[in-house]
C-alpha cells in the first residue's frame, strides 16, 4: 500500500489542533495564566490575558514538546498498523524529532502571534482571549501537520518504483 502523505498531514494537523486547544485549556486551568483583565478598545471591552512573557514562553515550549511527542507516537503507531513491513524507525528516533519540531514551531508561531495580535510590554504578554485561542489553534494546525508529515516520511519513506515504459525505446 502506497503511503498517503496528504492524509497523514491533514489528520495530524486536525489532531494538533485538538491537542493544542486541550493543552491550552489545561495550562490555563492549572494557573499558568493567572490574570484575566478587561481592556477597552474603542467602544468595546475585550477580555485579555496578561501573563508574564517568560512564563508564557516556557509553557509554549513545554506544550510544544508534549504535543509533538504525542503526535509523533500516534503517527508512528498508525503507520506501523497500516504497513507492518514499512521502515523500522524506532521510538528513540521518532519521539525526539516530533518533540523538537513541535516545540520549534510553537516557539516561532506563538511569540510572533502575540507580537502581531497583542503586545509585550514590561515583561507582560498582553493578548485578547479570542486572539489567543485563534493563535493556539493555528499553532496546533501547523505544528501537528509538520510533525505528522515528517514522522510519516520517516516511518514510511517514499518507495522508488521502476517505470518500464520510460526507457523502453
Amino acid at each position: 500500500m502506497k503511503p498517503s502523505y496528504l492524509t497523514a498531514t491533514v489528520v495530524s494537523a486536525v489532531s494538533g489542533l485538538i491537542l493544542a486547544l486541550s493543552l491550552f485549556t489545561f495550562v490555563a486551568a492549572a494557573g499558568a495564566i493567572p490574570t484575566l483583565e478587561a481592556t477597552v478598545e474603542g467602544s468595546r471591552i475585550v477580555p485579555t490575558f496578561t501573563p508574564s512573557a517568560s512564563a508564557t514562553w516556557i509553557m509554549v515550549i513545554l506544550s510544544g514538546l508534549i504535543g509533538g511527542a504525542v503526535i509523533a507516537i500516534i503517527t508512528r503507531s498508525i503507520a506501523r498498523v497500516v504497513d507492518p513491513e514499512g521502515s523500522r524507525s524506532s521510538l528513540a528516533l521518532v519521539v525526539p524529532v516530533g518533540a523538537a519540531v513541535g516545540a520549534l514551531v510553537s516557539m516561532v508561531v506563538i511569540p510572533l502571534g502575540v507580537t502581531v495580535l497583542g503586545a509585550i510590554t514590561e515583561g507582560q504578554a498582553v493578548i485578547g482571549v479570542a486572539d489567543m485561542v485563534m493563535l493556539v489553534a493555528v499553532t496546533g494546525l501547523v505544528a501537528g501537520g509538520s510533525v505528522g508529515w515528517l514522522i510519516h516520511v520517516l516511518v514510511r519513506p517514499p518507495v522508488h518504483e521502476e517505470d518500464s515504459e520510460l526507457l523502453a525505446a
